[in-house]
């Protein structure tokens, strides 16, 4: 049987994105970080001129006994789209996760994209997808480690979508951490009207109104995103890309400091 899934591992380069510094740990007191990546092409049919699908998966990983539990967490935590990994057993271990989420991948590209392109042999360029994920880890809180995903996907259309999906884990227990865990009861209004506040500072907008007039919260209400670092001294809240805006937007970040947030905070 040919193959045409090569699976290749090195080490992970860390990116910083933009202009913010992108502050990332290998070690967080005696536990030591890894990372295994894959880097594959997978053929679309058997012919020498098939579309392929680039996947390119980075995962960090804790290494030693002490790390079952975060590294469980990990697996399972809904990193990755589509999620493969959430559906393995508790058994395996990152390296065999990111594998896996290779080969399912492939599975479902081939079983999507080959019936149709083998309708439409004239637009071979829709039929090329990637899915680019790296992640890293940042240590801003005694016990607590924010894990963040960024991912970048092209399934052939006019545009990828990119995404930035954030855990803060609680490292002793694996379990991720819920925004009760860091906001009293009672949070949610308070919070959404600071991000709204600060949504209009950034956008120019004098009120609520302005700022939808702007496409953001045009046809939704208003609400604080889970999707946090729980960074030094503030908190950075995360909209991926088309969430709360229309795609030109691209993804939306809002900052608030443990000053402003003091009101809110535990």
């Amino acid at each position: 049987m040919k193959k045409n899934i090569v699976i290749m591992l090195f080490a992970l380069v860390f990116i910083a994105c933009g202009n913010k510094e992108t502050k990332t740990v290998t070690k967080i007191g005696t536990i030591h970080l890894d990372s295994v990546t894959v880097d594959t092409l997978v053929m679309l049919t058997d012919e020498e001129a098939s579309p392929k699908a680039h996947i390119h998966l980075s995962m960090m990983y804790g290494n030693g006994e002490e790390c079952n539990a975060l590294n469980k967490t990990i697996i399972h935590a809904s990193l990755c789209t589509p999620d493969y990994m959430g559906m393995l057993s508790d058994n395996v271990t990152v390296r065999q996760a990111v594998d896996s989420f290779v080969v399912s991948y492939a599975k479902d590209y081939r079983r999507d994209y080959a019936p149709l392109y083998r309708g439409d042999r004239e637009h071979r360029q829709s039929y090329e997808t990637s899915y680019n994920c790296y992640t890293y880890v940042q240590n801003h809180r005694e016990g607590i480690v924010s894990y963040i995903a960024r991912s970048d996907m092209y399934g052939g259309g006019e545009h990828s979508v990119s995404s930035t999906v954030v855990k803060n884990i609680e490292l002793k227990s694996g379990r991720i951490l819920k925004p009760e865990d860091f906001f009293a009861p009672g949070y949610e209004q308070s919070l959404t009207e600071l991000i709204v506040e600060q949504l209009c500072k950034k956008e120019g907008a004098a009120n609520l109104k302005e700022l939808q007039g702007k496409g953001i919260f045009a046809d939704i209400e208003p609400y604080a995103t889970d999707n946090f670092i729980a960074g030094d001294g503030e908190m950075e809240f995360i909209y991926v890309d088309s969430e709360i805006a229309p795609h030109e937007k691209g993804e939306i970040t809002i900052t608030l400091t443990d000053s402003q947030l003091k009101q809110l905070l535990k």
